[in-house]
């Protein structure tokens, strides 16, 4: 009698298991052709220069990220240097709680990318730098320091343009553009008219060519 319990005890656990999975099979199957859905119907063009507002991409990994991620677009920035020469742009975007920067500029056919997080900006006199510095360079047209076990060099300085969420009316603001010595990242300071501090952002170079997009969302014309 026992071995017969033992027995029906053993089915009734198997058969739980096996509608526990096959449930979680399900839910999987069903999640991936509610994506399938939502990416068929959504305004896809796998191109990530006409992504706006709204916009969701799959980032492959950069920095200390190793696997791919997807992001929600909130807005679009337009940039422009002082003399007016072509603009790139600036997607500002949600990763979980984390808020994500993706910039893109075009030269010739070949469109740049470049992406980092908000929260991993360092201050200038982390990265070692001083006003006085900066002047140094700027003045001299070249410049060298060393940061994050990396040599930066100074690629170029002046006049910026921005124009929040793609607008017409822009503010200015003064910018050193540093680039590290592998070329994998790019590291900017900026000083925006009427404000004291200086504001560091550091991008990693990312492969325009192996980003997808989900959804191109909605793009000022």
């Amino acid at each position: 009698m026992k071995a017969l319990l033992f027995v029906l005890v053993g089915v009734g656990v198997a058969a739980a298991i096996g509608f526990v999975i096959s449930r979680r099979k399900k839910a999987e199957e069903d999640r991936r052709r509610a994506r399938e859905d939502a990416v068929s119907g959504a305004n896809v063009t796998n191109d990530i220069t006409g992504v706006g507002a709204g916009g969701v991409l799959k980032m492959p990994p950069f920095g200390n990220n190793r696997l791919p991620i997807e992001t929600y677009v909130k807005t679009r920035h337009r940039y422009q240097d002082g003399e007016g020469g072509p603009p790139w742009y600036e997607l500002v975007c949600e990763h979980g709680r984390r808020e994500m920067v993706v910039e893109w500029s075009r030269e010739g056919g070949e469109v740049y990318v470049t992406a980092g997080y908000d929260d991993e900006h360092p201050r200038l006199d982390d990265v070692g730098l001083t006003e006085e510095k900066l002047i140094e360079f700027d003045e001299s047209g070249r410049g060298r320091f060393e940061w994050d076990g990396d040599t930066w060099h100074l690629s170029e300085s002046g006049e910026r343009r921005y124009f929040a969420d793609d607008g017409r009316e822009g503010e200015g603001f003064y910018c050193w553009e540093f680039e590290s010595d592998d070329e994998s990242r790019n590291l900017s300071v900026e000083k925006w008219a009427g404000d004291h501090k200086f504001y560091v952002y550091v991008l990693h170079n990312v492969d325009a060519r192996a980003i997808e997009v989900f959804d191109a969302g909605q793009v000022k014309r």
